[in-house]
């Protein structure tokens, strides 16, 4: 158990409301079961190292073991109580241990492939440093899942006091804004967010709610309100439909760098954004390797693997060969329809070879590959970081910025992006301000294409080691 006070009362109170903790918890079963599904479509390894920050009864473990198949679990909280309904829930299971601990400051050494928490973040007095330690027991390429309450939580109910001068005693939320800011150095994360809505009969069926999970103590600091004026309050919230509360919910992924990545994959924010010359050039910048898994489009011309060597002065050793060759100019799912062939997204593993690998997709990241595995899905399962491909020209701010907050949804890394195209200061200096991305090269529109324009162009872009220190 913990000496200081605060944390005490907060695991006092869990630990009270912990035997009907499920019977108030409607929003804490949503966010978990929510939080999860974003959880399985992180590309984990083989049965991961999990460890779960404030696992309460156990609604995240539940919905995690269902989508993520075997793993090793250490499941922690605050309260002992709260603890041991969670073991009992889950039926006591040889795989997990279970141990008493302050997720803040956690005394443990890892390493953990993933690190999850539902709704404890919030209790926190410093977040910024917790999550710091929790990326340091993070095993390279590993992930942060999280679920905390945001800046919009419980709205009408301080709106309520603040139109009759008072303070409420619920915590001041951050903003998404402010908690992209929490993500420590050494990875990347990103925020998503959702508002749930809960209707109560009135101020004080919220109240006794709050109550019913051990959520009722006023942020450090403060003091509940006088009898008085709760009752101002409450009278206040009435309404004839009943009391509307939001939770504002804020869904965070976080990937620590790898040690090393064996090389990136290139994508584009679309078709014909010059994924294959940014390939060539990245090929030569960094001695690279080159692999282009599924080539379309072979009945009109010879693909991308000859014209990536050619371009990019290729040894034959250095030139992987596609695992899919078909002659439609279409998407790998709807080339392969015509053909008659089935495309096994299990059996596409990265080549051998003793030097950076550059991988190029096939159109953007929503192309289909089968019927429900995209290119993204692909980048996943590499797990290579990505070098994203856009256009320097007027359009390319959405179309970037939509690709990056789709990878990022999914928690994977972007080394950087790349601009084809005349230089255009303006849209380079956007896509890294609100991107959050450096940009590795603009490269202009080449007078020619041959192997000695792309000796030139990729002398504009960074070396492996710079990117990948």
């Amino acid at each position: 158990m913990t000496a200081d006070p605060r944390k005490a009362a907060i695991a006092a109170a869990f630990g009270k409301a912990a035997p009907r903790y499920e019977e108030h918890a409607a929003v804490q079963r949503i966010a978990a079961e929510r939080l999860a599904e974003r959880v399985a479509r992180l590309p984990l390894p083989p049965r991961p190292r999990v460890l779960e920050i404030g696992c309460g009864t156990g609604f995240l473990s539940r919905a995690l073991r269902e989508r993520i198949g075997p793993a090793d679990w250490l499941l922690t909280d605050l309260s002992p109580d709260m603890l041991a309904r969670c073991r009992a829930a889950l039926g006591d299971p040889t795989d997990s241990a279970f141990r008493i601990m302050d997720g803040e400051k956690p005394d443990l050494d890892g390493p953990f492939d993933l690190i999850v928490s539902s709704l404890a973040l919030q209790w926190f007095r410093d977040p910024t440093a917790a999550l710091a330690r929790w990326a340091e027991m993070l095993a390279p390429g590993g992930r942060i899942a999280v679920a905390t309450l945001a800046a919009d939580s419980f709205r009408e109910w301080r709106e309520a006091h603040h139109a009759l001068g008072l303070e409420a005693g619920v915590p001041t939320y951050p903003t998404r804004h402010a908690l992209d800011r929490l993500w420590p150095a050494g990875g990347a994360g990103s925020v998503e967010e959702e508002r749930l809505l809960r209707r109560h009969a009135d101020g004080l069926e919220f109240l006794a709610e709050l109550k019913g999970i051990g959520a009722h103590l006023p942020a450090e600091g403060r003091r509940p309100l006088p009898p008085g004026a709760l009752r101002r309050v409450l009278r206040r919230l009435e309404r004839p439909e009943g009391l509307t509360m939001t939770h504002h919910i804020a869904y965070g992924l976080f990937r620590k760098d790898d040690a090393r990545p064996r090389g990136v994959f290139v994508t584009g924010t679309d078709t014909g954004v010059g994924k294959t010359l940014v390939s060539a050039c990245l090929t030569r910048a960094w001695d690279a390797a080159y692999w282009k898994p599924l080539q379309t489009g072979l009945k009109d011309e010879a693909g991308d693997t000859p014209t990536v060597a050619a371009l990019a002065a290729l040894p034959p050793e250095r030139v992987h060969t596609p695992a899919y060759a078909l002659a439609e100019p279409l998407s790998p799912h709807a080339a392969a329809e015509l053909e008659g062939v089935a495309i096994d997204p299990d059996a596409l593993a990265l080549p051998d070879t003793d030097r950076p690998l550059v991988v190029e997709g096939a159109g953007g990241l929503m192309v289909p590959v089968t019927e429900d595995v995209f290119i993204i899905d692909l980048i996943a399962r590499f797990g290579l970081p990505v070098v994203l491909v856009a256009r320097s020209t007027l359009g390319t701010i959405n179309h970037t910025l939509l690709s990056l907050e789709a990878l990022r949804a999914r928690g994977l890394a972007v080394a950087g992006v790349v601009l084809n195209g005349p230089p255009n200061p303006g849209n380079r200096a956007a896509i890294e301000r609100f991107g959050k991305v450096r940009v590795l090269a603009e490269i202009p529109t080449l007078p020619r294409l041959d192997a000695e324009t792309v000796a030139e162009a990729a002398a504009l872009l960074p070396s492996f080691d710079s990117v990948f220190p």
